[in-house]
């Protein structure tokens, strides 16, 4: 069961363009699409596997809020540059997880669902990944950017579960008893 919710987190990082909201399920599609081309090419190595699936992915994550999010109250008692060195360290961590699943990839199919709107500024988009034995359900929650009016992941759902709630848990819990320097350290 974990090497399966595994396989779920590396497709929970697909990350796109930001994107407007009549294009994210299309845009998804070609996104997804291409990762998964990129892991059956094997005249690329596994670090330049990585690497591209890293670029395909990196500009529609908004970090900043995941970072903030997943700090939850904790969020507000920092400096800004405390902050910026979170969102930093936050980010590497996501990217590396991410990295760790593409490893774990053997042909599954991926099938996009189709997106639903939450709120005027809230979608989410639901994929289905399909292995020999199971499916699982991938749901990434997307909001829309005031600055831009443009759509960002800021979590994803993999069988249930909130990978950015799942943070906040664990963070939450790691400042109960040790400082902030010290959860940076350990990301």
């Amino acid at each position: 069961m974990f090497k399966k919710i595994l396989i779920l987190l590396l497709f929970s990082v697909v990350l796109l363009n930001a994107i407007e909201e009549s294009k994210i399920e299309k845009v998804m599609s070609v996104k997804v699409k291409k990762v998964l081309q990129i892991l059956k090419n094997k005249s690329y190595s596994q670090k330049q596997k990585n690497k591209k699936a890293i670029k395909i992915m990196d500009s529609v994550f908004d970090y900043q809020t995941m970072a903030k999010i997943s700090l939850g109250k904790y969020w507000k008692k920092l400096t800004k540059t405390e902050k910026k060195q979170f969102i930093k360290a936050f980010e590497k961590k996501i990217k590396h997880s991410y990295i760790d699943k593409l490893k774990l990839y053997n042909n599954q199919a991926v099938i996009i669902k189709g997106i639903k709107k939450i709120k005027s500024n809230r979608i989410t988009l639901t994929n289905e990944i399909i292995g020999n034995h199971e499916t699982y359900k991938v749901v990434y929650l997307f909001y829309k950017k005031k600055t831009n009016n443009q759509w960002y992941i800021y979590d994803v759902h993999l069988a249930g579960v909130s990978i950015i709630q799942t943070y906040r848990k664990q963070f939450s819990e790691f400042l109960k008893t040790k400082s902030f320097k010290q959860l940076l350290k350990s990301l």
